[in-house]
């Protein structure tokens, strides 16, 4: 009986100290006073607010895909011993045709809303065999 009075206790003084803890000072995006929260950086989206970066202005809109998302232009190598271009990264700008990567240096990062980085299986959903079972880079243009 004594050691059951002792874990009881023991318990009872381990959840208050818990529930003390975790009920201190609000995080930032939960307190009032704060302001906005800012936005959080997400890996498969360049935003207008990052290509408005003076370091990434000055260049063409692939030289800001290679700063700031690299993992964009990585391709899967070969999958196919017909088509030695099966696997290569695309882009597709304002939701036209396929076109090779270097069609981004004809863009200015202040010309661009959004870039937004398509695995292979979501491209292929939605371009179909035309990805070559690449990734689809999708340019957004303001």
């Amino acid at each position: 009986r004594g050691d059951f009075v002792f874990t009881k206790r023991f318990g009872l003084a381990a959840l208050f100290v818990l529930t003390a803890a975790c009920s201190g000072n609000p995080s930032p995006a939960s307190n009032p006073n704060t302001g906005p929260a800012t936005t959080a950086r997400r890996s498969d989206v360049i935003s207008a607010e990052e290509l408005a970066d003076p370091a990434v202005s000055a260049g063409t809109a692939l030289d800001a895909v290679r700063r700031l998302r690299p993992s964009f232009l990585m391709s899967r190598g070969a999958v196919s011993i017909k088509d030695p271009t099966a696997g290569r990264v695309h882009v597709s700008i304002d939701g036209g045709a396929l076109m090779t990567v270097d069609n981004l240096n004809a863009l200015r990062p202040h010309q661009i809303a959004e870039i937004r980085y398509l695995g292979a299986a979501d491209a292929a959903q939605r371009f179909g065999t035309s990805a070559g079972c690449g990734a689809v880079i999708l340019v957004k243009s303001k």
